[in-house]
């Protein structure tokens, strides 16, 4: 098959699942007002007026299995690239993301149960084969390998320190998106663009992976499905395990697909870098770093006066060209995008604060 045989194939792919994704969102948001599973505008730092539908991850997650059962296991095209046990691993992750997010949705479990599902997930992709066994060296010195120590069990297998590489990584990629998951649309979208970045570089002549073109086509389509849903004003909510699965599927992608961390955390970098500065921020100010509010950027846009679709749009833009701008960049540029893309961040934080600050009523003087 050509790469052009390719592409046409991915894109009917992609608008197949993304037909589906709606038809089972659609039915996801009649499970959720069914057994009362809502987003209730009760915290301060919810921006919705009214009682909004959970359970988004269960359409998408149902529509990525699907495509995995029809597209993965039934089609000669995966031979090769990506093994059986490797996709049972990656189904398996978003079968755990869908069940915890759904316990996590109806019950809001406290943040550390809730991570046990991101963790059991991450485990699960490393146990059935799935690793970063290499990273580019940015010296051009050859690569450096990472798997320095071996234990196999039948199916199963251990590589160290490749998979704590993994395992970390993919935490990473989950709370990334779990944590951005504040404005509707945005983490949908972010979504889409990474699956079909990471797509489009598999499918190219140099590269040419037409196992992880066609899974990044389902993933792509599975949240092109739900976004009609969740733009503004949202109809439903990603909840737990979309907001998870995005990250999931983005951090597995990147690895499978020959390590193309660079791609993934070129279209994650300002949530990344965004989540590190209010970590940094909260414990500067002697405040819990785990306590959620609102001074994540998307929210302190809005509050600068940014409409909610603009805002988002911002994101969706800066996520696409960097994640362009990476398709065509040596190891080296694409570390110096990361660096301009965290300094962006700051930038953009910074022309909030000032706006915000602006925007406050002036003391009266007495």
């Amino acid at each position: 098959m050509s790469w052009s045989d390719l592409l046409i194939y991915s894109v009917l792919v992609f608008f197949g699942i993304a037909v589906l994704s709606f038809l089972f969102s659609k039915y996801s948001i009649k499970v959720a007002l069914k057994y009362q599973v809502l987003d209730i505008p009760k915290k301060a730092r919810k921006i919705q007026t009214d009682a909004i539908p959970l359970l988004g991850g269960l359409g998408i997650g149902l529509s990525i299995l699907f495509g995995l059962m029809l597209f993965g296991f039934f089609s000669e095209m995966w031979v090769g690239k990506i093994s059986h046990w490797q996709l049972i691993g990656f189904g398996l992750g978003v079968l755990i993301l869908i069940i915890g997010g759904a316990i996590d949705d109806k019950y809001d479990l406290p943040a550390w149960q809730s991570f046990i599902f991101p963790l059991l997930a991450a485990l699960t992709v490393v146990l059935t084969g799935t690793a970063i066994v290499h990273i580019t060296n940015p010296a051009d010195a050859g690569p450096l390998f990472l798997n320095w120590w071996h234990l196999s069990a039948g199916s199963f297998q251990l590589s160290l320190p490749g998979d704590m590489f993994t395992i970390a990584w993919l935490l990473v990629a989950i709370y990334a998106t779990k944590i951005t998951d504040g404005l509707d649309g945005l983490v949908s979208g972010i979504s889409i663009i990474g699956a079909a970045m990471v797509g489009l570089l598999s499918a190219m002549p140099a590269f040419f992976q037409p196992s992880t073109t066609v899974m990044s086509a389902i993933v792509a389509g599975s949240f092109a499905g739900f976004l009609p849903h969740n733009r503004h004003p949202a109809k439903q909510y990603l909840g737990e395990a979309g907001s998870t699965i995005a990250g999931f599927c983005l951090g597995f992608l990147a690895v499978v697909s020959s390590a193309k961390l660079a791609i993934a955390l070129a279209v994650l970098a300002i949530p990344i870098a965004d989540i590190a500065f209010v970590v940094l921020r909260r414990m500067l100010n002697n405040r819990p770093w785990f306590k959620g509010d609102s001074s994540h950027l998307h929210f302190r846009l809005l509050a600068a006066g940014l409409p909610h679709r603009r805002a988002v749009h911002l994101f969706w833009l800066i996520s696409a060209s960097a994640g362009s701008a990476a398709l065509f960049l040596q190891t080296r540029g694409k570390l110096f995008l990361v660096f301009v893309l965290v300094i962006l961040t700051l930038l953009i934080s910074w022309i909030a604060d000032r706006t915000i600050q602006k925007r406050l009523p002036k003391p009266q003087s007495k």
